[in-house]
């Protein structure tokens, strides 16, 4: 079967895909659900074209991150038409099931990832599919091999990578979007991995007590639901803060003043001064401290 995939390493401005994007496969799990695994806010929900999407990374909008999804037989498959978050949850797509992403990344790594049941089992650099790593580094090789890699090369491959890595994605679906299907109105959703269920980030030897300090620091102690949490995590809980509860929209807002802060250095450093962009980073280190203190059973 010949597919056309010319369009996967070539620049698009109308219709509209970054030189970044990653695209997600999960087997058996609709749409909606999916999106909501990776954090999705349900108010959210809209038909957005790849151009919606970047025209909301913006600093009034909080430079948002947006999926979109769709239906290809037993598979959903998501689309970050310009940023990288979704190579980085496979893990939470794949819980009782199967997923992997891959991305596009023209000033760093190229990378795909495949899970099972929340484990990373094969993760390489399309530039260097030699350099293989995860629970099961050689899953893949007959497959990758078939789509066109060479697993066996070390020199670096830098032609058509992104083709393979969908040749690929097709040797383990069977099915495959097109670039039509992919730029078209597609329900989407806002979303934070925050809320994902993946490993944290953090990498902090006390994430509960480094949250209490930044906590009092900015004066959050009355935050609905913020206390209660927190006592739990003392004791070990585990604490689940879902996107559309009272301290759910609280972590969206601290989230959204991390964002400006990092991205109004690049698009609109007036918008902000330099003490309001140090008070921002300040919550992206409080919500980092509280994912890795809610999750103890992930960390």
């Amino acid at each position: 079967m010949r597919i056309d995939l010319s369009w996967a390493d070539s620049y698009h401005h109308q219709p509209f895909l970054s030189e970044i994007f990653a695209i997600a496969f999960v087997r058996g799990v609709e749409p909606i659900d999916a999106m909501h695994r990776i954090g999705g806010h349900s108010d959210t929900l809209a038909e957005r074209t790849p151009e919606d999407i970047r025209d909301l990374h913006e600093f009034e909008h909080s430079y948002p991150t947006v999926v979109s999804a769709l239906s290809l037989g037993e598979w959903t498959v998501l689309l970050q038409p310009n940023s990288f978050e979704l190579v980085h949850l496979v893990d939470a797509l794949s819980r009782g099931t199967e997923a992997f992403a891959l991305l596009r990344h023209d000033y760093a790594s190229p990378s795909f990832d495949h899970a099972v049941d929340g484990k990373i089992t094969t993760h390489f650099n399309l530039n260097y599919p030699d350099m293989r790593g995860g629970a099961d580094r050689d899953r893949l090789l007959p497959l990758m091999r078939a789509a066109g890699f060479d697993p066996d090369h070390d020199e670096g491959d830098y032609e058509q990578v992104v083709a393979k890595a969908l040749r690929l994605a097709f040797r383990i679906t069977g099915v495959l979007p097109t670039f039509e299907q992919l730029t078209e109105p597609l329900p989407s959703m806002h979303f934070d991995s925050w809320f994902a269920r993946t490993r944290p980030s953090g990498s902090e030897a006390d994430p509960l007590g480094q949250a209490e300090s930044i906590v009092a620091e900015l004066g959050l102690g009355a935050t609905p639901g913020l206390a209660g949490a927190l006592t739990a995590a003392r004791r070990g809980e585990r604490v689940v803060v879902a996107p559309d509860s009272e301290l759910g929209r609280h972590v969206r807002e601290w989230l959204a003043l991390q964002r400006r802060a990092s991205w109004s250095l690049n698009s609109a450093r007036s918008a902000m001064t330099d003490a309001e962009r140090q008070h921002g980073y300040r919550f992206g280190w409080l919500t980092t401290a509280l994912q890795g203190a809610f999750r103890p059973d992930l960390a």
